[in-house]
């Protein structure tokens, strides 16, 4: 990805995010993690994960997987310091997750498994990322990013190449995803611009860990903070981490992204942590963490949050 492009892409994401409206989710400070709406939103009998916000921060989306069942995109709405029950939106009729709101609330992004129109998966597993728009009754039937975007497996291709479950944007023109392309080794970030139906050619952001360590560590869930001064991701085993899967974040340089480091042991611990997420404003810093009782089984996700400042990202770099 070119220097130019790079800050062109900072300069659009920091003049788009300017006018949020700040939102308090608790009356108190919360300055250790915390479990999100616990009871609620976040269960102890379901995984939950993945969470994005309207425009206003009065409502929220997420991922919610009920045991023997696929996961499903919710709903929720806060309103009197309180969220509602959540309810499962009636475009996720598959298995979906990690939605993603565009800044102007007109357009919600996921990741599905359900098959491409007229594409035949011939591999093990294929997701791919789709989109609803707004209308006068509600969010429109799902329809799939272009072909740049999404790639259906070929025959003997197997998870995680050519799948594709999330997308970012703080300015609905410049987005960042991440994906393994065939025939390489890793999932790695791309940067890409929406220009009408379409979306550009995707551009590896490269030197995340530093020369000679791109292809040993796997980069995914990529989102960029309200402020554009820090780019996160998750990966698995790799260098400032704790173990397992950590969350990891890049500083914005003059010319790129810092190499990255583990976000720090207030949010990174020997469980597992996914899916960095912030509110719209910045406030309020989100998290996946696994609650793991047998360590041959899979666990339970929730959604943790802690004030942004508490985090002390500057002192990271």
């Amino acid at each position: 990805m070119s220097r130019w492009s790079f800050l062109s892409l900072c300069a659009a994401l920091v003049s788009g995010c300017n006018a949020t409206k700040t939102v308090s989710y608790s009356s108190t400070p919360v300055v250790t993690p915390t479990i999100f709406s616990e009871g609620v939103i976040s269960r102890p009998d379901e995984s939950v994960f993945d969470i994005t916000f309207t425009p206003d921060g009065q409502t929220a989306y997420f991922t919610r997987r009920k045991v023997n069942e696929k996961q499903k995109i919710f709903e929720s709405s806060f309103a009197a310091g309180q969220w509602s029950t959540p309810k499962v939106c009636a475009f996720s009729t598959d298995r979906d997750e990690a939605p993603f709101i565009s800044p102007d609330g007109k357009t919600l992004f996921f990741g599905s498994e359900r098959p491409l129109p007229q594409q035949r998966n011939e591999g093990n597993f294929d997701m791919n990322i789709w989109q609803v728009t707004q209308t006068a009754t509600g969010w429109s039937a799902p329809v799939p990013l272009p072909p740049v975007i999404n790639s259906v497996q070929q025959k003997g291709e197997e998870w995680p190449s050519s799948n594709a479950n999330f997308i970012f944007s703080l300015d609905g023109t410049n987005y960042l995803y991440t994906t393994m392309v065939r025939g390489t080794k890793t999932i790695e970030v791309y940067a890409t611009t929406r220009t009408d139906n379409t979306f550009t050619q995707p551009a590896k952001i490269n030197g995340l860990f530093g020369d000679g360590e791109e292809d040993k560590y796997w980069k995914y869930s990529a989102v960029i903070s309200p402020d554009g001064q820090y780019l996160l991701f998750n990966s698995t085993n790799a260098p400032g981490g704790v173990g397992g899967e950590d969350i990891y974040v890049c500083r914005k340089t003059a010319t790129g992204w810092s190499r990255a480091r583990g976000v720090g042991s207030a949010v990174n611990t020997k469980a597992e942590e996914s899916s960095p997420r912030f509110s719209r404003d910045g406030k309020y810093f989100f998290f996946g963490r696994e609650k793991r009782i047998d360590p041959a089984a899979d666990g339970v996700w929730s959604i943790y949050y802690v004030e942004t400042a508490a985090l002390h990202l500057d002192k990271l770099f």
